[in-house]
C-alpha cells in the first residue's frame, strides 16, 4: 500500500480499488477523497478513468484531470490546496458514467464484449486519485 494511503480513513480506504499501483475510487466517493487527502497536507497530481474489470483494465487516458506541478518557493500547504482545487475543476469537466460507460465500450473490444456477454461495465468504472 501506498505510504500516503496511510493517512487515509478506513471508510475511504475501504471503497479504494487498487488497478497496479494506483489507487481509484466511485464517482460518488471522489469529492470525499480530495478532502480528504488534502487537508492531509498530500498533494494531488491527478488521474485519469479506468474500467478495473478482474480480468483487464481499460484506461480511458484522454480524459484526465491532472493539477500543475508545485511552483518554486510555494509553501507545501497550499501548492495542496491548490492541486485540489484544480482537480476538481478538471474532474468536473468528466463525461457522465453513461457517456464514459458508451464511449468505453465503443473505443474497447474487451469492453464490448464483456457489456454483450451482461457484463454491467459501469459498476467496474473507476477515477484514479
Amino acid at each position: 500500500m501506498n505510504e500516503e494511503l496511510k493517512f487515509l480513513p478506513p471508510k475511504i480506504l475501504c471503497k479504494a480499488v487498487r488497478s497496479g499501483n494506483e489507487y481509484g475510487w466511485k464517482r460518488e466517493d471522489f469529492q470525499d477523497v480530495l478532502n480528504i487527502v488534502s487537508n492531509a497536507n498530500i498533494g494531488i497530481i491527478g488521474g485519469q478513468v479506468q474500467f478495473k474489470l478482474p480480468n483487464g483494465t481499460c484506461e480511458l487516458y484522454w480524459h484526465q484531470y491532472d493539477s500543475n506541478d508545485q511552483i518554486p518557493n510555494e509553501p507545501w500547504e497550499l501548492y495542496c490546496q491548490r492541486t485540489k482545487k484544480e482537480v476538481a475543476k478538471a474532474f468536473s469537466k468528466i463525461p457522465s458514467n453513461l457517456e464514459l460507460v458508451k464511449e468505453a465500450t465503443e473505443y474497447f473490444e474487451f469492453l464490448a464484449e464483456e457489456a454483450n456477454n451482461g457484463v454491467d461495465i459501469e459498476q467496474y468504472l473507476i477515477f484514479i486519485i
